[in-house]
């Protein structure tokens, strides 16, 4: 999730355990605390592109890096005010493993159980940046940070923040149920059989969503919107190159990059060159009967291979069709 919500979440967390004891003070270690998985970034000057994709939300996320760091930070508070051990413990633990919990609802995934296992685990019920799940524990923290310490509502504010944003989290996560429901119906009824289906919430919202359905050669994808009048699906297809993509599979360094995809990498050729896509955020956009998608490998004809920083230059075109999607069909 993006910065502002880890730390949001973080602060609004440790002030459930600690605001009553040190007061607005428990907003500052929470809002750090909530940070600290997401420093991981700042090795990322050291590695390539793909060896970057196997540090972050790796270690730093997994649940024994946030039981090892609550350890350490409650002995450490423990010690600066004096009080219980354990009180510390769960209120450092709960700023700390919210950040990877928050994670595993988005696309990208985490690797909560690293280094026991190397899969990504995500929920899909929300978008990497989702204004409607921050809004409620930034309101919460900023009417904290006004209100008087000794002010006895001040916990109903930390309990309102956290159930509202986490009712939205539990709507995207029942939301991503119905349309996965309604996409394995359309796929019987147009007879398309799949291996794999992922239902992924668009930029911004919980009500547009793209399927991403793998076949043995290649892709289906569709959107469909809650305020869609029309119940039945337009699938795009994109043929995969099994053969070139199964080849490249074996090949040790690349292991970052399909871990990261998850299943959903999409071999294709364009302009001469064989890329390789994660298809698992769903295309960009459909131009020229084509799918887009972010960030392929692109591969020369020598066998070498770069990450390419291939994105769009039509952002503000790209969200203003996604905004009139989302009114639905």
């Amino acid at each position: 999730m993006d910065s502002l919500s880890q730390i949001v979440l973080g602060a609004a967390t440790f002030a459930l355990v600690k605001d009553k004891e040190i007061g607005k003070k428990a907003l500052l270690y929470g809002a750090i605390l909530g940070t600290i998985p997401d420093l991981d970034v700042l090795l990322n000057s050291f590695f390539d592109p793909i060896q970057q994709l196997a540090i972050h939300r790796a270690f730093s996320h997994s649940i024994f890096f946030s039981l090892v760091l609550s350890l350490l930070f409650a002995k450490w508070f423990s010690y600066k005010y004096k009080t219980s051990y354990l009180s510390w413990f769960w209120a450092s633990f709960l700023a700390l493993f919210t950040h990877p919990l928050l994670d595993i609802c988005t696309t990208y995934g985490t690797r909560i159980l690293y280094p026991l296992s190397k899969s990504f685990y995500s929920l899909d019920n929300v978008f990497v940046i989702d204004p409607l799940y921050t809004i409620w524990l930034l309101i919460g923290c900023m009417v904290l940070l006004f209100m008087k310490n000794s002010n006895p509502k001040r916990t109903l504010v930390i309990q309102w923040s956290l159930l509202l944003s986490t009712a939205y989290l539990v709507f995207g996560l029942c939301t991503n149920l119905y349309v996965r429901h309604h996409f394995k119906k359309e796929l019987e009824r147009q007879n398309i059989d799949y291996t794999q289906l992922k239902i992924v919430p668009t930029p911004f919202n919980t009500i547009l969503w793209q399927g991403i359905v793998k076949t043995n050669e290649g892709f289906y994808f569709s959107d469909y919107s809650l305020l869609d009048s029309k119940n039945t699906l337009d699938f795009h297809y994109e043929k995969s190159n099994v053969s070139f993509l199964e080849s490249k599979q074996k090949i040790k360094a690349l292991e970052p990059f399909f871990n990261f995809t998850e299943g959903y990498a999409l071999a294709r050729e364009e302009n001469g060159k064989m890329m390789i896509y994660g298809t698992k955020f769903g295309p960009i956009s459909i131009k020229n009967e084509q799918a887009e998608f972010f960030f392929p490998l692109e591969f020369e004809k020598d066998g070498t291979y770069t990450l390419a920083q291939k994105q769009p230059d039509n952002y503000a075109e790209l969200l203003e069709k996604l905004f009139i999607r989302i009114k639905g069909n």
